[in-house]
């Protein structure tokens, strides 16, 4: 086996069986021996970080770790440390995610490292060579953003807390150290900025970044930093680009047969990973079903004829009497194989409705949610009288329905500070874990012993 990245701060990896982070297919490499000469090669290069990016990790952390699903009795094994809790430096599932993010943002260095010397002989190929080099900062940046989502201390921007190591160079034999938040959030903010200045709006493939979806990305940030102003600037351009989908496409877009409102999602095709699998596997055994607080909160908060509604359980399998998550369900050759969406325009209406609560703003916030609701077949008007109100409303309500099982809710309640509670049923196998106050240590990921292992320069997040 060959290390092909030479990441040093990474190479506690080879303990964790985790073959792909440092081997990869040979037309897939990106080396001096394999000397990128072209645009065409710079093209290749730029797929192979978009194919390194797992999308479905923090789906699964997400949901396994909070109060989205129910532990089944006859579960064999499958995420079953994360739903508990039983969280420590060499849990795998943190460990697969801090090393596939530092990978996706390694290959995108590397591509940075050679692309300025690489010649542009047409019109096009300048507009592509430009475009590459701004998919791969945006990249760079939006893989920063998750790790400081995962492994921050704290996401206030903040000089004296301690982020995630900003990488923006390849990495041999350095052993760096922890940025703090704010750091962080400049150096990705900057690298937003940076890619948004180099990319054409004509570029509108929506499974790679593109202005629109760094927009989105750039407001995604802006909401965590609490810079409102951003977030809902951000977000109004956006939303004037990408419209909601109606009722009748939204189940379309669970099944890729509709792109309606899908700003930036990865696809999937035969032999990639089931991102379904995470709560199924393709013979039909379950590992997780939904939470009984989910299938309340789906049933007491969906609309007459919403579509969320059938989206989020999958009632052919449902109606045995087992509520089942329905998002991916995928089809009969390729059971739970579905394209991972990253930024849908509904998510845009939330941060803004957010951003303006937040910012005192209730009467542009409630115009926001009457505009998502109406999409979804509500034909009632939302009013908010404070704060407390709209943004319960905004994020424990209407996020959990319109943003469920994508990845969101394990990083709202960090956000909001907001303690873990299981009611009886679903607490019913879940060996005890029962409820996680807010300040519990558990609640920010720890930097992998591996990590630690082969970095000297690299500490350990409080707790572990």
């Amino acid at each position: 086996m060959k290390n092909i990245f030479k990441f040093l701060f990474l190479v506690g990896i080879l303990f964790t069986s985790c073959e792909d982070a440092y081997n990869v297919a040979p037309d897939d490499e990106i080396l001096e021996a394999n000397a990128i000469t072209s645009v065409a090669d710079l093209e290749k290069a730029a797929l192979g970080v978009y194919g390194f990016i797992s999308g479905s990790n923090l789906i699964n952390y997400s949901s396994r770790f909070t109060d989205d699903l129910r532990l089944p009795a006859d579960n064999r094994g499958q995420g079953v440390q994360v739903h508990t809790w039983n969280i420590t430096a060499g849990n795998g599932t943190t460990t697969s995610l801090w090393s596939s993010l530092y990978n996706v943002i390694s290959r995108a260095n590397r591509v940075l490292d050679v692309i300025d010397g690489i010649p542009a002989n047409t019109p096009e190929e300048v507009l592509s060579k430009s475009r590459i080099k701004a998919e791969c900062i945006g990249l760079r940046a939006m893989c920063h953003f998750d790790l400081l989502r995962a492994f921050a201390e704290s996401y206030e921007d903040s000089s004296s807390v301690l982020g995630v190591p900003n990488i923006n160079s390849v990495v041999v034999f350095e052993q760096p150290t922890r940025n703090t938040v704010a750091e962080n959030y400049a150096f990705i903010n900057s690298d937003i900025e940076m890619a948004m200045g180099m990319l054409d709006a004509s570029f509108t493939d929506n499974t790679r970044l593109t202005s629109t979806a760094l927009s989105a990305l750039k407001a995604r940030v802006a909401l965590y930093q609490g810079q409102y102003e951003t977030a809902i600037s951000s977000a109004t351009d956006v939303i004037g680009a990408v419209e909601l989908a109606t009722t009748t496409e939204y189940a379309d877009i669970w099944t890729d047969a509709s792109e309606a409102e899908v700003i930036f999602k990865l696809k999937r095709t035969t032999g990639d990973g089931a991102v379904g699998t995470i709560f199924q596997d393709t013979n039909g055994d379950i590992f997780f079903f939904m939470s009984d607080v989910m299938v309340f909160h789906v049933l007491n908060n969906s609309f007459a004829g919403d579509p969320r509604f059938g989206a989020m359980i999958d009632l052919n399998v449902s109606t045995l009497g087992e509520p089942v998550v329905g998002k991916y369900l995928g089809t009969d050759a390729n059971p739970g194989l579905n394209d991972i969406k990253l930024f849908r325009a509904s998510e845009l209406y939330l941060i803004r409705a957010e951003a303006y609560a937040r910012s005192g703003q209730f009467e542009m916030a409630a115009a926001d949610m009457t505009a998502l609701r109406a999409a979804r077949g509500s034909a009632g008007t939302t009013s908010y009288s404070s704060e407390e109100i709209a943004l319960f409303d905004i994020i424990e309500i209407e996020r959990r329905l319109e943003l469920g099982y994508e990845g969101h809710r394990y990083f709202d309640m960090r956000r909001q500070g907001l303690s873990l509670s299981r009611n009886e049923i679903d607490c019913e196998a879940a060996a005890g874990a029962c409820s996680l106050p807010s300040d519990d240590f558990k609640w920010i990921m720890p930097i992998p012993q591996a990590e630690l292992f082969a970095n000297e320069n690299m500490t350990q997040n409080t707790g572990y």
